[in-house]
């Protein structure tokens, strides 16, 4: 009964995670539109709002991906271990994406910012030619790619345990 539990929890928790997750989905795909510091702004605060969510949800998520194995005795499989380095793949792949685009873009429109770990003050924007670049130079495709086709990825290997 247990492990019927955690795979609901798990289930639920990536529910959770994808809906919390959509809100930057959203917000990059709609920020390739945008030229107005106000709305670019605003689009960059909904985005950061929903992470607290999002890395809940995410932490939920791979705690009880990593118990259930335990559980049901499944290390040996090789379709668990490809999820793992799939899961940190894509969640490296965003974090760098995060750092080099988006954090760079909050200190170019005026927000607080951060550079790794560390938090900085709204600093003057800087000019509208130079955000309007940094907007375009940040390619979506890839990043929407990696975040939908890895996770389709690794529940296919969840669902049919390939090896």
């Amino acid at each position: 009964m247990l492990v019927r539990w955690l795979i609901f929890i798990h289930v639920l928790a990536a529910i959770a995670f994808f809906l919390f997750h959509g809100v930057s989905a959203v917000m990059a795909f709609r920020l390739r539109k945008e030229t107005d510091f106000a709305r670019i702004r605003a689009l960059l605060d909904l985005s950061s709002a929903s992470l607290p969510l999002m890395g809940v949800s995410l932490g939920v998520m791979g705690l009880t991906g990593l118990i259930l194995p335990f559980l049901v005795h499944i290390w040996d499989r090789g379709y668990i271990w490809v999820s793992i380095v799939l899961v940190l793949g894509v969640f490296i792949y965003m974090a760098v994406f995060n750092e080099t685009h988006y954090k760079e873009l909050r200190r170019m429109v005026g927000l607080p910012y951060m550079k790794g770990n560390k938090n900085f003050p709204a600093e003057a924007p800087s000019k509208p030619e130079e955000v309007e670049a940094h907007i375009r130079k940040t390619s979506v495709m890839p990043l929407a790619l990696a975040g939908f086709g890895i996770p389709a990825v690794v529940l296919w290997l969840m669902i049919f345990k390939p090896f």
